[in-house]
């Protein structure tokens, strides 16, 4: 089982149907680590197509932005996603494939094509904390850490966050487990604010084992589309030392779900044919 630091796996819209009130009204006895489970297991469409742009922010304001489509489809439990840029030229072309397994024994399967070089790498389980091409989110913010890794406890069981009741949960790895969770994600411990209405992950703060360095996430933006709860703009911002270093956001543009999409997509051969 896997949950990202907003929910989803690539697509990275936060998307949850509408719960029924038994539903709510029985979150006040949930656990901490049940909300998790919840944030994971929300439906987010068996398929979607979403246009972004990535914006890059240095720590002058000034920006940088990039074009991009991400596919993503289930396939049972497990799902697969890919990410393909178009704009500006020096990244088109560039592409990114994760097979996200939902068995917590088994290691994701992630690729990267660089046109530039011409070539697919692979992205092995101890690169996962590196920057997803020079943005504030890793591999691992997009792909998702493994739930299990980690342990969960209340640290507040109201905040308001924008009006929105949400619960704030701390995450720390799980003895015996410590040395997976800090290797796949690059952090020591992760704190969530997690909306009680729908289960939407607010906001999000991630301490990085290296660098004296505390990021920051959060979602807004958020409206029903299809009947399903999407964000449109997830921020991450970059501190050092309690100093801003930079930023990154993802605009949502627009996103079709439920959509059919070729199996033929999810191939390293398409990676390096590129999308027609």
């Amino acid at each position: 089982m896997r949950n990202t630091l907003f929910g989803s796996v690539i697509a990275l819209s936060i998307a949850v149907v509408t719960f029924t009130w038994s539903t709510i009204a029985s979150a006040a006895e949930m656990s901490a680590l049940d909300v998790i489970r919840q944030v994971d297991a929300r439906y987010d469409g068996e398929s979607s197509l979403a246009d972004y742009t990535m914006i890059l922010i240095d720590r002058r304001e000034r920006e940088r932005r990039r074009n991009l489509h991400i596919y993503s489809k289930d396939y049972g439990e497990d799902s697969r996603s890919y990410s393909h840029f178009e704009t500006p030229a020096d990244i088109r072309g560039t592409s990114y494939l994760n097979f996200d397994w939902a068995d917590p024994e088994r290691d994701d399967d992630s690729w990267l094509y660089l046109p530039a070089l011409q070539r697919v790498r692979r992205i092995a389980g101890s690169d996962t904390s590196d920057s997803f091409l020079g943005s504030d989110f890793t591999y691992a913010d997009i792909n998702g850490i493994e739930t299990e890794y980690w342990d969960y406890r209340f640290i507040n069981e109201s905040e308001m966050i924008n009006d929105q009741d949400t619960w704030v949960i701390e995450a720390n790895p799980k003895p015996g487990f410590t040395e997976k969770a800090e290797d796949s994600t690059g952090y020591s411990k992760l704190q969530f604010w997690i909306r009680k209405d729908n289960f939407i992950q607010l906001r999000a703060q991630a301490w990085a084992l290296r660098g004296n360095r505390v990021k920051f996430f959060s979602s807004s933006e958020i409206e029903e589309i299809d009947g399903i709860w999407t964000i449109n703009r997830l921020q991450a911002i970059t501190t050092r030392n309690g100093r801003r270093e930079h930023a990154s956001v993802l605009q949502l543009n627009s996103i079709e779900y439920n959509l059919e999409i070729d199996d033929d997509l999810f191939t390293i051969d398409n990676m390096q044919r590129g999308i027609d």
